[in-house]
């Protein structure tokens, strides 16, 4: 609880002084009496007023005025009771009318009305009660001759004002903690929404808003739960002031719990008695705790559901209107801060990932050769566009005994990540098995079985691999179901699909090789699926005709500008489209 609601509401904080003041100098003229407020042990008198011709004789000096402030604070020392009682002075035999003034349950202060003579004053009082304090015995003995006693009649009037105006002011007293309590409530939202913006643990934005709902709205106890939208459960996952063992109580599914059902809706829900109200869930764990009414607000987070928060009380409470809109508040806060928390922690992780695969990508395009081999009786062109930060083509030279090169695209079923790790697989087996066996069907085989060995029965690769003599004049090559590269020669386009199956899926698997003799002029372009299947906005393909019309197009251009150009053809085609897949060409020129 703040130390605002820690303190007892006062009068002189509820109503301006002066204007209680002027309400007591009113009550003061219409009873005849000295009217005062004493707010408690300690605080100061307001007033007194006199109201009569005796009451201004008594203040009329310094020692009068002081004791007359003395006798009321006396008389409101004894008026303890709820009730308006009368209070009696022995010397010098003044009595005072005492009326409690009460808000709620709590006494704010105590409302007197007296310095009227218990019985009627001689001239020998008159001059001992001067003597003592002061005063003019003439002047209190002409006062005295104008209020002659209190009768019963004016003393009923006296305490039928005074009830009122004391009831009119624990009102106020009482209006005025209830906006105390208001502007309490609104600045614990306030210092929680900051709380809860400046932390990024959510076990300790749960553990917080637990804690801090219950010093608000001053509850036993709280719980949140938070929603597995997979599996419809409420999960604990903070709680204030509850035991372990009414934790495990069991499993929370919002499809059996017609309370939480509802609050997850948006709405808040009243539980007046746990222990017999037929909805909860637990009401024996309930009556061990000690619960006995409830509050249920669902946290929500843009019309989503995120959870739902619980304040429980010791004894029977009817939550008011403005608990409820607390509660509702409290839980709005909670969910943003809940969802934001899991973003910037989602955020971190993203980040991390992207850092990842940023590294990833750099060790992959390492694995890419650099740039082209240069041989006498040929010209390569080659360009390597991934779609994301990795991804699962590539090309390879290979230098090869004799002057040979071995020439290879791939493709990798798959994207991202998984599909780059398949195919630095792929390339290492390619390149070990290269080095040791010459025919191109039987490295073929091996690295089939490899891929086979290393990769789920989903994940597969297409491969075409073909030795490149030195005079770059023959190429034995075999196709593994991949795109079958094309040959320009003479101005006609061929393809080239001898080889087999993709590789990764059936160990054992027979290739065929291919004997290609090359002439000068050739031209021969291998790429990957991620040319030829590029869609536009119209959800048409580039395709091989186009890719062949491009390559025509191109032909008497080097072959590092035949690929290039190549590529700006398919994204003229693409427009705006981001790519979809990778797209991989080599160029090879004969001389």
């Amino acid at each position: 609880m703040s130390d605002s609601r820690r303190r007892t509401c006062k009068l002189t904080r509820a109503l301006d002084p002066g204007t209680l003041r002027d309400i007591l100098v009113g009550l003061a003229q219409s009873t005849g009496t000295t009217a005062a407020v004493v707010c408690g042990p300690g605080e100061p008198v307001v007033g007194p007023t006199p109201g009569s011709p005796i009451g201004h004789a008594l203040a009329a000096s310094p020692a009068g005025a002081a004791a007359q402030k003395a006798r009321i604070e006396a008389a409101a020392a004894n008026g303890t009771n709820d009730a308006p009682r009368m209070a009696y002075d022995d010397e010098p035999g003044l009595c005072h009318l005492v009326i409690p003034i009460n808000a709620g349950r709590h006494r704010r202060g105590v409302l007197v009305l007296g310095d009227r003579p218990s019985r009627p004053w001689t001239e020998d009082d008159c001059r001992r009660v001067a003597e003592r304090w002061q005063l003019s015995a003439d002047a209190l003995l002409a006062a005295t001759r104008q209020c002659d006693g209190w009768p019963e009649e004016q003393r009923t009037v006296c305490t039928n004002l005074g009830v009122g105006v004391a009831s009119l002011l624990a009102r106020l007293c009482l209006q005025d903690q209830q906006l105390q309590h208001r502007v309490d409530e609104l600045s614990a939202i306030y210092d929680m929404a900051g709380m809860l913006a400046g932390t990024r643990d959510l076990q300790e934005v749960l553990d917080l808003t637990a804690r801090k709902v219950c010093e608000v709205m001053q509850t036993k106890a709280c719980s949140i739960r938070l929603l597995d939208e997979q599996t419809r459960e409420l999960v604990i996952k903070a709680v204030y002031n509850l035991s372990e063992r009414y934790l495990n109580k069991g499993p929370v599914l919002v499809d059996r719990h017609p309370i939480d059902a509802e609050a997850i809706q948006g709405k808040v829900v009243y539980i007046e008695d746990a222990p017999n109200d037929p909805r909860v869930r637990y009401p024996v764990d309930a009556r061990q705790e000690g619960i006995v009414s409830g509050l249920v607000a669902g946290m929500m987070y843009r019309g989503r559901p995120v959870g739902v928060i619980r304040v429980y009380t010791a004894t029977k409470h009817r939550f008011n209107r403005f608990e409820e809109a607390l509660l509702r508040a409290v839980a709005a806060q909670a969910a943003v801060a809940i969802v934001n928390t899991r973003l910037y922690h989602a955020a971190i992780e993203a980040e991390r990932n992207k850092r990842q695969l940023k590294y990833a990508g750099d060790v992959q395009r390492r694995m890419i050769p650099p740039a082209p081999p240069e041989r006498e009786g040929a010209v390569f062109g080659c360009v390597y566009k991934p779609s994301r930060e990795v991804g699962g083509d590539f090309y390879d030279f290979i230098d090869l005994p004799g002057g040979n090169i071995g020439v290879a695209i791939a493709d990798v079923s798959g994207k991202g990540l998984p599909a780059a790790l398949t195919m630095a697989s792929l390339r290492s087996a390619l390149r070990v098995y290269t080095y040791h066996i010459y025919d191109v069907e039987r490295i073929m085989t091996q690295v089939n079985d490899h891929l086979c060995r290393e990769t789920r029965t989903n994940e597969f690769a297409t491969l075409f691999y073909g030795v490149l003599t030195p005079d770059a004049r023959r190429l034995t090559y075999c196709n593994a179901g991949h795109e079958p590269p094309l040959l320009l020669r003479d101005g006609h386009v061929q393809e080239l699909q001898v080889g087999g199956m993709v590789i990764g899926v059936v160990q054992g698997e027979p290739f065929e090789k291919a004997i290609l003799e090359l002439r000068p002029g050739d031209l021969l372009l291998l790429y990957t699926d991620g040319v030829v299947e590029s869609l536009n906005f119209a959800e048409e393909q580039f395709g091989r005709r186009r890719l062949a019309e491009s390559l025509k197009a191109y032909a008497h251009l080097a072959p590092a500008q035949i690929v290039n150009n190549i590529v700006w053809d398919v994204r003229r085609f693409i427009g705006l489209s981001d790519l979809a897949d990778d797209m991989t060409l080599v160029a090879i020129k004969v001389k």
